[in-house]
Formats: C-alpha cells, structure tokens, sequence
C-alpha cells in the first residue's frame, strides 16, 4: 500500500503528542529506509507530493488494478478519483496521482464530460 507523507507527518506527530518530528526528518528518515531493510520507499510524484510505498508496490501492479477497474465483463466504464480511492485502498491525493501517472503512460484516458473527469482504458494504443 502507500500513504501520502503529509498523513503519516500527522499520524507519526499525533501519537507522539510532544517532543514533534519535523518534516525535514521524517523525510529523511524515509530516504534511509531501504538502506536499513525496511520494505517501503519514498516517492515523489511528478506534481510533488510525496508518499511512503511498499517496495512491492509497482507501478505495474497499479496500472493493471487500474485496467481492471474500467473493464466490467468486458464492457469499458470510466473511473473517477473517488473510485480509485475506494479501490485500491488509498488517499484520495495519491489515487488523483496514480491517474495521471497511468494517463502519462497511456494506459488511461481521460475523460472530461458533465459527469465530471473519468478515466477509462486507452483503447487507441
């Protein structure tokens, strides 16, 4: 899974209660992660967020969750962030992410109509 590191800032800094971590060392603490054996990386995104990602989380895996998500039975059907969120278990924030990263690539397409923005599978490629 992934979570946005501004999340992980509030959750990590909640439980802590005093004695705050900052920005700056939690990022630093998560570049040092797969030196040290843990199985999560840092990630920044083409607009600049950041995430904390499992090293098992490719983007691969993502975009073939992603097809399968806008093919039911064989019929092809938009997606929206909500839908993505929902379905791979994520922030709303890295599901906008993984969308444009999958459209960047051309596996998605997107869609902007009066049902608001929907992605579905790039069937031109």
């Amino acid at each position: 899974g992934a979570l946005a590191l501004v999340d992980i800032y509030c959750i990590f800094n909640r439980a802590r209660g005093i004695e705050l971590v900052s920005p700056e060392d939690l990022i630093e603490a998560a570049n040092l992660f797969p030196s040290i054996g843990i199985k999560m990386q840092l990630r920044k995104f083409e607009s600049g967020t950041l995430a904390i990602q499992s090293s098992e989380h490719s983007d691969d895996a993502v975009y073939k969750k992603l097809e399968s998500m806008t093919n039911r039975n064989g019929e092809l059907v938009g997606v929206g962030v909500g839908d993505v969120a929902n379905g791979l278990d994520v922030p709303v924030i890295l599901a906008r992410e993984y969308l444009l990263m999958a459209e960047g690539n051309q596996v998605l397409c997107r869609d902007e109509g009066p049902n608001g923005l929907r992605f579905f599978t790039n069937a031109f490629l």
